[in-house]
């Protein structure tokens, strides 16, 4: 097998997962907000609406950084930096998913999990360079 193939595939595959549960939870989130202005809800969402854009701008750029950084790991400069942002991003995820525990349900959460899982997998593929 090739030199880092196992690492791009599974880098291209992990930020098009991201890429694709950033635009279901800012498409639910329009949708919620939308219905709940029109039924007249008399809540303010101007504080969480801008909060809501930051996190949803964030995971959305980190899955980028995640499926076209994997790209460039070849250069020994960009693979230091991509093993760091892989290992951050799986601690993070980690430390949500026991922040959430029996918030989201059980499925959420095991995604989560999942998902940290496989960041730190992909940090530790593109150091053993396989």
């Amino acid at each position: 097998m090739g030199k880092y193939k196992m690492s791009k595939t599974i880098g291209m595959i992990l930020g098009t997962i991201m890429i694709i549960a950033t635009l279901g939870y800012g498409l639910l989130y329009l949708l919620g907000t939308s219905l709940g202005k029109a039924l007249g809800s008399e809540m303010e969402t101007t504080a969480r609406d801008q909060f809501t854009i930051v996190i949803l701008f964030s995971i959305g750029l980190s899955s980028v950084i995640t499926g076209a950084g994997c790209l460039g790991i070849k250069f020994k400069g960009w693979r230091y930096v991509y093993i760091g942002f892989c290992m951050l991003i799986g601690v993070v995820l980690l430390f949500t998913f026991f922040i959430s525990r029996e918030a989201l349900g059980t499925t959420y959460e095991f995604l989560i999990l999942c998902l940290s899982i496989l960041y730190f997998l992909l940090g530790y593929l593109v150091k053993r360079e396989k």
